[in-house]
This record gives C-alpha cells, structure tokens and sequence, in this order.
C-alpha cells in the first residue's frame, strides 16, 4: 500500500468534506466547455469569459446544448448561476452537485467576492461542509489568493487549516514554505498545522519529516491530526512510522498518543512492541493503555501478559487489569490485586480499583483501602467513600463503619458519629 496515493478523509472537527470533494472539482467537465479556442489561442480569454457570464455579470450562461442518440438537439441541465439558488435545494446531495459544478466552472479571480457573499448568508454556521468546499476549490484553483484574502479579512482557525491543507496536499513544499513566513498569534500557528495535515494526506513520512520543524504546541497538534492518516494503514506501517522519528522526545510522545489505536487494532503486537521498548517510563506509560484496551477485548489474555513483566512495569501495566477486572467481578479483582505484592507504586493501580469497584460495591472498595501504602491516600478514600455511601445508603455504611471502627481513623468515626444538628 502507498501511503502517498491516500485519499482524503473528513478532518477531526467534522468541518470539512473530504479533499476527494476537491478533486472531483477537477473531473467534472462542465457543458460546452470550450477546447478547440484553447487548441488555436483565438481568444481563448475573452471567449471563456463570455461564455461563464450571464449579462447581469452572474456567473454562469444558462442552459448548454448537446445532442441525443437521433442528432437532435437538447439541453442539459443548467449551471446554477449564483449561491442563492444553490442553497435553496433542501437535499444535502443535491446541493453539493449543484455546488461543485458552480465551482468548476468559476473562475480564479470571482472566488473571492463568492466566498464573502456565503460568509454573509443567513445560517452559514450550519453550512461548514459547504463553506469548506469553496475553500478546499479556491486553493487548488488559487492557493495564494485564498489565502491572501483570509489574511486581509480574517479567519476562524478551520478556515486557514482548510485552505493551506487543500494547497500542501498538491505542493507541500511550497505550502509549508509559504506557512512557516505566515504570522499567527496565538500558542498554535493553525497554517502551519494545516500544512502538515494536508501533507499527511497525501504522504504520513514526508508529513513526519515536516513535524520536526514544528515547535511547542504546534508541533504537539500537528501530530494529532496526523495520527489518522497513519493509522489507516494498519499497524506495522505505524509502527514503523513511529520508529523513523529522529527525535526521541517526539517518538515518545508519539508512542503514547497511539498506544491505544495500536492496541485497538492488534493487543498482542501492542503488547511485544511495548515489551521491547528500552526506556523505562515510557514502557511503563504505554503499558497501562495496552493493557486497558487488551483487557476490553480478553481480560485473561492481558492479565497474563501484566503478570509477566518486570515488576518497573507491571506496577502500572496493572492499572489497566484494575480498572475492568473490577468492573467484571470486583471481589476476584482485588484478590488479584492484592496478590501482586506490596509494591508501594501499586498505589495507582490499588486507587483505580477502589474508584472503579466502588460504583457497585462500596463494602469491597472500602474493605480494600487498607491496602495503600499512602496514608493520605487513605484517610482520603475513607472520609470520600464512606461519606457518600452514607448519602446512598446510610444504614448499611453505618454498620459497617462502626463493624471496623478498629481500622478506621479515630476522627473518621467520630465524625460519622456526630449527632446531627437540627
């Protein structure tokens, strides 16, 4: 599979329609167009300019000719003229035809005065889809002018990141050049994170070798709008992608950003790729979102793996066991817990456990508190859950608050105890 010939896919906020929108812009073959003035260079210009306008200066000439399977002549179905008529059609499909025709057919220089009428049409909020289009087709069409016209006039994030993406799919050299001299203010410079979108579109590895330009939160953005475009490959192609990132830092963070897709996709490979790693935090960062997400899938399977790792590791590989072999069966999950020794950095997973098991059964989530090494962490679960099992159910938390009064804080039973003033 070749990551450079992908297609485009909806971006994360949902905003924009899919760059394969764009490109159909470029297939669909408006009525009539003329190629035999391009061939001889007779005024090819002025004949295409009359042609697309009608004589109140619309775009558009109306209905095109064309000939049936007798040589009698028909008309085709006519080019909208204006936005107005577009949008009026209450079919979603429809309107997107209609648009992308409009489009093809509208030149260069008229985008400008087309995308500020439909910036000014009544509930173009509800229109992102559409208004992302006419950017997506303004940018292939005239990268610079779109974006020189968003500057000049102002633009909402998505708008900059819709434009620039649109151009780095087709010219990513010249799209990140022309982003990385763009001024942005603010902590994410969004053309540059549109640049690198657009180019990880079309090519995940190039897009990486482009994110080691980024810096801060830029940088951190840029690679979680990338993360799809390399996911849709599978796992060893992201695998692999991670591994070619020169920068550890990056390749750290990158590992722990898709730890969860890798091991959605496949929790045994996640479980050896996140085995082998060398750095000891970042095995251990990534062991508990393996281990949550295997658990999902094979709750034994993924229990036996936390068990078999070194004890640096399984202490927080076994947060993620906790968290849904409590939800399974709570009493069975805090034996298993418990047998994993007295490591104080159990702590987190211990905590999960008491979190995760209290939601139906408050008796074993609290019977376990015990189990922490941190004392402040324990007088904390007690005043916390034993307090709001009283609200629940109080008959059954006072009994078993005064049953182990012997292990509860002194001042937790007193507490509890206090007569309530009328």
């Amino acid at each position: 599979m070749n990551p450079k010939k992908s297609q485009w896919v909806l971006t994360a906020g949902g905003v924009a329609l899919a760059l394969g929108a764009g490109v159909m812009i470029g297939r669909i073959s408006a009525p009539g167009a003329g190629s035999a003035s391009a061939k001889d260079g007779s005024g090819s210009g002025n004949a295409r300019s009359s042609e697309r306008s009608g004589s109140d200066g619309r775009f558009g000439a109306g209905n095109s000719k064309g000939k049936d399977k007798d040589g009698r002549t028909v008309s085709a179905k006519s080019i909208d003229t204006n936005l107005k008529a577009i949008f009026e059609s209450t079919s979603r499909l429809d309107r997107t035809q209609r648009l992308l025709a409009f489009l093809d057919r509208l030149p260069p220089e008229q985008f400008g005065a087309v995308y500020d009428e439909f910036r000014n049409m009544p509930g173009v909020n509800l229109r992102g889809s559409e208004r992302s289009l006419i950017l997506q087709a303004w940018a292939e069409k005239d990268p610079h002018s779109a974006l020189g016209f968003l500057q000049e006039k102002g633009a909402e994030d998505w708008e900059r990141e819709t434009t620039v993406a649109a151009w780095a799919a087709n010219d990513p050299q010249a799209a990140f050049a022309w982003a990385s001299t763009a001024p942005d203010e603010g902590n994410v410079n969004n053309w540059l994170l549109g640049a690198t979108r657009g180019i990880a579109a079309a090519d995940p590895e190039l897009a990486r070798d482009f994110l080691g330009q980024l810096e801060g939160e830029t940088r951190n953005q840029a690679l979680n709008a990338m993360q799809p475009y390399v996911m849709q490959y599978g796992f060893d192609y992201a695998k692999d992608w991670i591994a070619g990132m020169g920068d550890e830092e990056m390749q750290g963070r990158a590992s722990r950003q898709m730890a969860r897709d890798l091991s959605n996709l496949d929790p045994v490979k996640a479980s050896e790729w996140n085995t082998a790693m060398t750095n000891v935090d970042l095995r251990r960062d990534v062991s508990e979102t393996v281990s949550d997400r295997w658990a999902r899938q094979d709750l034994a399977a993924a229990r036996a793996w936390v068990e078999s790792l070194p004890e640096n590791t399984r202490t927080e590989a076994a947060e993620g066991i906790a968290r849904n072999y409590a939800r399974e069966d709570a009493a069975a999950a805090g034996k298993w817990l418990a047998g994993l020794g007295n490591n104080p950095d159990l702590d987190g997973a211990r905590q999960v456990f008491i979190e995760e098991s209290f939601r139906k059964n408050p008796q074993t989530s609290l019977e376990f508190v015990a189990n922490l090494s941190n004392n402040d962490a324990k007088n904390r679960y007690y005043w916390q859950n034993l307090g709001q099992w009283m609200r629940q159910d109080e008959p059954a938390a006072r009994q078993w608050m005064n049953q182990n009064a012997q292990i509860l804080p002194p001042q937790i039973v007193q507490r509890f105890n206090r007569p309530r003033q009328q």
